[in-house]
């Protein structure tokens, strides 16, 4: 059968060497994409509270919410109608897309500081 061959000397120092590039090359990846996917939803949390706003105000929402304030008699006695404007008026959509930038925005930030505190931790520990 032949002599199995030796490994070159130093051999592990390298396959290690190696292998935290790579993972040090894949956290970089992920801590750029989860920023930069902070910061978009960030922007498309600005742009939502926008809609929402204006939407809030063309529906008449805001004149509804008003009534209530204004004269309360008069909404209580009629509050099942009172109630089904207010549904009806309610710009949903805009209301779902803000909070789905929130939803967006606190998961990406979560990703986000977790890799930077392990990218730290990283750098202490290689140091």
């Amino acid at each position: 059968m032949g002599d199995i061959p030796e490994p070159p000397a130093g051999l592990d120092r390298k396959i290690m060497r190696r292998i935290k590039r790579y993972k040090r090359r894949v956290l970089m990846a992920k801590t750029v994409g989860f920023g930069t996917l902070f910061a978009g939803s960030i922007v498309a949390l600005v742009i939502a509270y926008s809609n929402l706003a204006n939407a809030l105000a063309q529906s008449g929402f805001l004149n509804f919410i008003s009534l209530f304030f204004s004269d309360f008699g008069m909404t209580m006695a009629n509050f099942q109608d009172f109630a089904f404007s207010m549904l009806e008026s309610f710009p949903v959509f805009s209301a779902a897309f803000l909070l789905g930038g929130v939803i967006l925005a606190i998961w990406s930030a979560a990703h986000f500081i977790d890799d930077l505190s392990t990218m730290r931790a990283s750098r202490f520990l290689a140091s």
